[in-house]
Order: structure tokens, then C-alpha cells, then sequence
């Protein structure tokens, strides 16, 4: 299973974990947005430079997750519940289409 990923951000002399890529990093990779969030790699759209690490550990883990065919798994859909109080039998509407009252 490939780990999942995270740039490093320098502020100063600082460096810190980003919150995602940047669209300089991920164009010279080879990758657009959507294709990233699609292999599960964050993108921060608000952030504007480029780290040579970050493209390079990217480079590496882009390679590797294609190799073994990673894919972040999509959300499974649940059923929609019931709208609004005429549904249960709340309202007289509700009681006549249930047959409950006689109009």
C-alpha cells in the first residue's frame, strides 16, 4: 500500500508540513488538480511556490502509486431519507394520501 503524502512548507528558517501541493509543483510533476485529488494527493490552490523536495518526493510517490495502482476509494452514496412532515402522515395532507382521513 502506498503512504499517503504531504509537502513541506518553509517559512523563514522554518520548515513545516503543508496542507498540499502547490499547482507549480504538481504542473511539473506532470499532474492537473484533478488528477491528483484522484490518486489522493492534497492540493492547496493558495499556495504559490515551488520546493525542488517537494517535486522530487512527489515525482517518487507518483511513481510508485501508479505502479502498484493506487486509487483513493470513492464514498459509497446512501439513500436519501424522507423529506418534510407530509411524508409521515404528520399534516392532513399527509393523513389523505395515506388514506388516514376522509376528505
Amino acid at each position: 500500500m502506498v503512504r499517503m503524502i504531504s509537502p513541506i512548507v518553509r517559512r523563514g528558517s522554518k520548515g513545516k508540513t503543508g496542507k498540499g501541493f502547490s499547482l507549480a509543483e504538481l504542473r511539473e510533476v506532470g499532474l492537473n488538480p484533478g488528477e491528483a485529488r484522484h490518486l489522493g494527493i492534497p492540493v492547496d490552490v493558495r499556495r504559490s511556490t515551488s520546493y525542488p523536495e517537494n517535486v522530487e518526493s512527489l515525482k517518487e510517490w507518483v511513481e510508485e502509486a501508479r505502479r502498484e495502482g493506487f486509487r483513493v476509494p470513492r464514498p459509497k452514496q446512501s439513500s436519501k431519507g424522507q423529506r418534510g412532515r407530509a411524508h409521515r402522515g404528520l399534516t392532513s395532507s399527509g393523513k389523505k394520501m395515506r388514506a388516514l382521513r376522509k376528505s
